[in-house]
């Protein structure tokens, strides 16, 4: 079995890991073959950062680094597939699962198709080529239907016009086929979900959310790296602010109101700030499973 795992722009592995994202904390719970791509912008010093950073330049590089990678498992026979992913690296995990339902891995006939055991995406942001857009012309971005489950951790506060949060649809067969995605609303601004911003009060909600559903699939998880990630936990650490970025009037991502939002999420009066759920919206624990309604008090 194997892990595929697409960081987030500008981000990568450090020694420091109160600096790391939760893709890079999930790769090191995972008990098996692991590929790590670091986030675009983070080759070719300043250029590639301005460029990475700005247009997600140096994405289909990744995705094709991963399916090399992906063509070396199956020739020692391991076909077991997860993949993960934060902010444009979600996006180029569900471009790079999109190319394996759709193309053959080099080498193996009739592979197009293969079984995507878990899919983990946290606040997914491609913006590829203009910030902020919602085209993204070249990339395949909705649910392919080789996924067993797909798992999306949601940023409440985030409302930079450059960060536009994507969902993407999951088509099924018939009416009475299991559902596929699962989708999660989580308190903080988008790094406050993915990690990587020295905020791991909040960021460490929606990994051990993450950690639980992999588990749940079966995937093989370090207990102590889950166990060391549950101390960092805080629901009560307030949310980042931007500090590059002027977000006045910017309003805030639009909650549905079959929606669902984590346990952790409680109501904070400062409309200012805090983007609170609907009342009445589902609100869900780390198994999944459904205990009550979002409440003001």
């Amino acid at each position: 079995m194997a892990l595929y795992a697409f960081d987030g722009t500008w981000n990568l592995h450090r020694k420091d890991t109160s600096k790391d994202t939760n893709v890079v904390w999930f790769r090191n719970a995972y008990q098996g073959t692991q590929i790590y791509q670091a986030g675009v912008g983070t080759r070719l010093g300043a250029l590639g950062r301005v460029l990475g950073g700005i247009t997600g330049a140096g994405g289909h590089t990744r995705v094709a680094r991963a399916r090399e990678a992906l063509r070396l498992n199956f020739d020692a026979g391991d076909r077991v597939i997860d993949i993960v992913g934060f902010s444009r690296g979600a996006a180029l995990a569900l471009h790079f699962a999109n190319s394996i339902a759709t193309q053959d891995v080099p080498g193996h006939r009739r592979s197009a198709g293969a079984s995507i055991r878990f899919l983990g995406l946290w606040d997914t942001v491609p913006s590829f080529g203009v910030p902020g857009n919602a085209v993204n012309i070249g990339w395949n971005l909705g649910l392919p239907d080789n996924v067993v489950a797909c798992y999306h951790a949601m940023s409440l506060e985030e409302r930079r016009p450059a960060f536009p949060l994507h969902r993407p649809d999951a088509r099924v067969q018939h009416a009475q086929q299991k559902g596929r995605l699962f989708e999660v609303w989580f308190r903080g601004v988008h790094s406050d979900v993915g990690g990587g911003n020295a905020n791991p009060g909040l960021s460490s909600i929606p990994l051990n959310w993450m950690y639980a559903m992999g588990l749940a699939s079966g995937l093989p998880l370090d207990g102590g790296v889950i166990a060391l990630n549950r101390q960092r936990m805080d629901r009560d650490r307030p949310i980042s602010l931007p500090s590059k970025f002027d977000v006045k009037g910017a309003p805030f991502r639009i909650v549905r109101w079959n929606d669902q939002v984590h346990e952790s999420v409680r109501y904070v009066d400062d409309p200012r700030r805090y983007n609170n759920p609907p009342v009445g919206l589902t609100v869900v624990d780390d198994r999944g499973a459904a205990f009550g309604t979002f409440r003001r008090a």
